[in-house]
C-alpha cells in the first residue's frame, strides 16, 4: 500500500494498513500532516480569536490573583507571544510526546522479547495518531460557527468529552482532563490495539494492556488529582 491508501486505510482497514506500516514505515506523510495541520489550525485560531474577550476568560478563571497581578499577565497574554507559543508547542511537542510514546512501546516490545527498533515505534505511534485528524475539520467548524472570536482554546475542539457532554468552564477541576479526553483518542487508542497485535502477534489482551497502560497511568492520575481538588472546593 502506499502512504496516501494507507492513510485511507487507517479509518477503513486499520489492521491491513498498520500491516504495510510494518513492512515500510511511510511516516512522513503522517507526520507532516499532523504536525502542519496543527500549526495551521493554531494560527487560524489565535489570528482571529478576540484576545481582549480571551485574556478576561483566563483571568476570570484565577480569582486568586490581585489586581497587579493581572494586569502583569494580561500584558504577557498577547495575541502575539500565545499565537507563537501554540505554533511552538505544535512544532516541537508534537515530535517530542510521539518520541516518548515510541520509547514506552519500545521498552514495552523488549520486555516480551520483540527487537523492533525506536524507527518503527516511532512510525507505529505516529501512523495511530492519525485519527486525530479529524479534530481539524471539527474545529475549523467551530471556529466559522463563531466569527466573533469569542471561543476558548479549550473549546475549540468540539469533540473533547467536555464538550460534547460535560460542559465543565474554564478553570474547573475537571475541565482540563475532559477537554484532553476525545472521540478521536479513543479511536486511536483502538487503532494501536490492532496494530500491536498485527505487528506482535500476541493476544488481544497484550495488546490491551500495553496500548491502555500509559493512559490509564496518566489519566488515572490526572482523575485523581481533579477530584481531591474538587473535593477541597
Amino acid at each position: 500500500m502506499s502512504a496516501s491508501k494507507t492513510l485511507i486505510g487507517i479509518f477503513t482497514e486499520p489492521g491491513k494498513a498498520m500491516a504495510s506500516v510494518y513492512e515500510r514505515s511511510m511516516l512522513w506523510l503522517p507526520l507532516l500532516l499532523l504536525i502542519v495541520g496543527n500549526v495551521a489550525m493554531l494560527a487560524w485560531y489565535y489570528s482571529t480569536v478576540d484576545i481582549a474577550w480571551l485574556q478576561d476568560q483566563m483571568l476570570a478563571a484565577q480569582p486568586e490573583l490581585d489586581a497587579e497581578a493581572r494586569e502583569a499577565m494580561r500584558s504577557v497574554l498577547s495575541q502575539p507571544v500565545m499565537m507563537a507559543g501554540g505554533i511552538f508547542g505544535a512544532l516541537i511537542g508534537i515530535p517530542a510526546v510521539y518520541c516518548l510514546i515510541a520509547v514506552y512501546f519500545l521498552v514495552a516490545a523488549k520486555v516480551i522479547g520483540n527487537e523492533l527498533g525506536f524507527g518503527k515505534w516511532f512510525a507505529f505511534v505516529v501512523w495511530t495518531s492519525v485519527p486525530t485528524l479529524l479534530n481539524l475539520p471539527a474545529m475549523a467548524m467551530n471556529l466559522l460557527m463563531n466569527p466573533n472570536g469569542q471561543i476558548g482554546p479549550e473549546a475549540l475542539n468540539p469533540l473533547s468529552l467536555n464538550q460534547l457532554l460535560f460542559h465543565f468552564p474554564l478553570g474547573h477541576p475537571w475541565q482540563g482532563l475532559l477537554d484532553a479526553l476525545q472521540l478521536t483518542t479513543l479511536w486511536s487508542i483502538a487503532v494501536a490495539v490492532i496494530g500491536y497485535q498485527v505487528w506482535t502477534r500476541r493476544s488481544r489482551a497484550t495488546a490491551l494492556l500495553v496500548v491502555l497502560l500509559p493512559y490509564v497511568v496518566i489519566f488515572g492520575g490526572w482523575a485523581i488529582a481533579a477530584a481531591l481538588k474538587s473535593g477541597a472546593t
